[in-house]
């Protein structure tokens, strides 16, 4: 209901004055026209609050990239047909698909190009086929929904993808030589791509969460928690990645050296 700010008048009616309460006739085409507007006002106001929290709840918690966008897009459907729900107003599907529509695009989801091995720069993740997303999708999945752990999610995601880039390098006739730590110390030389995957796994090695995954390969394996990553390949790829080895399903393609040597070479 709409209420005017004015003052109400209590005048007393003039003499022999229309009495519109009669039935005396009233047009309020004016009033109509002015309530429309501020209707639409507010809807736009309702419209712009759902954006922005959406939006904000977007960025505070970023889907990954190892995922498929269709992933990712279903994930910021979910999010805002939270907060709409939450907020008290209603929404059309059309208007929630609007603002889906805008925050992805805000936040820039989109595909990765297609992993280059001789691109020299870029993310290893762009080497994950559509199966391995797949997987890494219900495993992700599988967290948000037990509350279980999105590290080993990371931890498997970054290990398959690793192995995939250098499966790929492999692939395209490089010669992959992993050198013996224990035989050599030599610098590493590598590409671009290769120095990025290393820096970040270097960070990673350092952290609480990777120092307790030794003990858990000892007892029962990894990623106990998500059925997900309870697979051969996960499982090969991440015990590989955390021992500094190479995944079995590559070690007939890979040569060991005990000179200084670089990861990998043409």
């Amino acid at each position: 209901m709409l209420v005017s700010n004015r003052k109400l008048s209590f005048e007393t009616p003039k003499p022999n004055a229309p009495d519109n309460a009669a039935g005396a006739p009233v047009n309020n085409s004016k009033n109509d026209a002015k309530a429309a507007e501020i209707g639409l006002s507010q809807q736009g106001q309702n419209l712009n609050y759902l954006y922005q929290q959406s939006l904000s709840s977007a960025k505070q918690n970023p889907s990954p990239v190892y995922i498929s966008v269709d992933k990712r897009v279903e994930l910021v459907t979910e999010s805002v047909n939270e907060i709409a729900g939450q907020s008290g107003y209603e929404y059309t599907p059309e208007q929630i698909k609007r603002v889906v529509e805008d925050v992805v695009k805000e936040i820039n989801i989109k595909e990765l190009p297609r992993g280059d091995v001789n691109a020299g720069s870029g993310s290893v993740y762009a080497f994950l086929s559509g199966t391995d997303k797949a997987t890494l999708a219900d495993a992700y999945q599988h967290a948000l929904d037990n509350n279980s752990s999105l590290d080993d999610v990371r931890f498997a995601a970054f290990s398959l993808a690793r192995s995939r880039f250098i499966e790929a390098k492999i692939n395209s006739g490089t010669t992959w030589a992993v050198h013996n730590p224990n035989e050599s110390t030599g610098t590493v030389k590598s590409d671009d791509v290769e120095k990025a995957a290393l820096r970040e796994e270097t960070i990673r090695s350092g952290s609480d969460y990777v120092k307790s995954l030794p003990e858990q390969l000892k007892k029962r394996g990894l990623f106990q928690s998500n059925p997900f990553l309870q697979s051969p390949l996960l499982q090969d790829v991440s015990s590989a990645q955390l021992m500094h080895k190479v995944p079995s399903f590559l070690s007939g393609k890979v040569t060991e050296v005990n000179y200084n040597t670089a990861y990998s070479r043409i």
